[in-house]
């Protein structure tokens, strides 16, 4: 088993950090562009971070991403900038892939819910906002 680079990560600050755990509830890709909506699982509050200029995406059981833990877990944010060590370095490494070569300025960025998580390779930072569901 090839050893994994230690993930390095920042938190992005949102205005919704002090407000609980995110549950991942829905994922909508369209043309490039992909949304995130999240719940506060102790209410009704959702969120919705969006990614334009999107690259790829998965979604996966927090479980199965043991490499980014602790560097992105609670408390210190739940939508994190990937700096090494992650999806994109393994893409990056990867003899097949051609993401850094056709998409310059590729960054990776983690939404981290209290089950699923998102990584998403895209070209620029997402945006956070209230979720026009909300009442």
């Amino acid at each position: 088993m090839t050893q994994m680079e230690k993930v390095e990560a920042v938190a992005v600050p949102t205005v919704f950090d002090d407000q609980g755990a995110w549950e991942i509830v829905r994922v909508d890709y369209a043309l490039r562009q992909l949304t995130v909506v999240a719940q506060d699982v102790k209410s009704d509050t959702s969120i919705r971070v969006r990614f334009d200029d999107v690259v790829a995406y998965r979604v996966m059981d927090e479980r199965d991403l043991g490499e980014y833990w602790p560097a992105c877990s609670l408390p210190n944010g739940w939508v994190y900038s990937i700096r090494s060590g992650g999806w994109l370095s393994q893409e990056s490494a990867r003899s097949g892939s051609c993401v850094g070569l056709f998409y310059p300025g590729v960054q990776e960025y983690l939404v981290a819910g209290f089950t699923d998580c998102v990584s998403v390779l895209c070209t620029s930072e997402p945006r956070i906002e209230l979720d026009p569901g909300n009442s």
